[in-house]
């Protein structure tokens, strides 16, 4: 009996190694992609004039890809210590990673902008400060002293 099965031993044998070695590479090849977080660099002005229409933009990336196919980018804008009041505008994908909004600061006033990504199973947010108009040092210094209002703060980067 085991004398009629044996030439069909050696060809299952191959076929079982071969898939079990191509199941192990995925699975390094999956892991190796989990390492490299997406990356939001936004690009505003560290200053701008009161009332000028501003391009804000964020650029995403995942190791040295840029990352073209993000579930949402919206970027939440708001003067320092009245985030409740704040404005929330979905971003459009203009080119290599470049996720763009308009927007023009309304007063003299410190503003912060964060943008919210969620791509590629991550969720991202970083923030930048925007100092709009006559804002004096002192003023700009006690926030920088302070890593920003303590009404605004919040976990800036976590992933899923």
């Amino acid at each position: 009996m085991v004398k009629q099965f044996a030439p069909l031993l050696v060809p299952f044998s191959a076929l079982a190694l071969l898939v079990g070695c191509g199941d192990e590479s995925g699975e390094e090849q999956h892991a190796g992609n989990l390492l490299e977080i997406v990356q939001a660099d936004i690009q505003a002005p560290e200053t701008v004039e009161v009332g000028e229409e501003m391009d804000l933009s964020v650029l995403l990336t995942q190791g040295s890809e840029t990352v073209e196919d993000a579930f949402e980018v919206v970027f939440e804008i708001w003067k320092d210590g009245e985030r409740n009041d704040g404005v929330l505008l979905e971003a459009e994908h203009e080119a290599e990673g470049a996720y763009d909004v308009v927007y023009t600061f309304e007063e003299d006033a410190i503003y912060l902008v964060q943008t919210h990504v969620s791509a590629r199973d991550m969720h991202v947010m970083p923030k930048k400060m925007v100092v709009s108009g006559e804002v004096a040092e002192e003023d700009i210094q006690a926030f920088l002293d302070s890593d920003g209002s303590s009404n605004d703060v919040e976990e800036s980067q976590h992933h899923h």
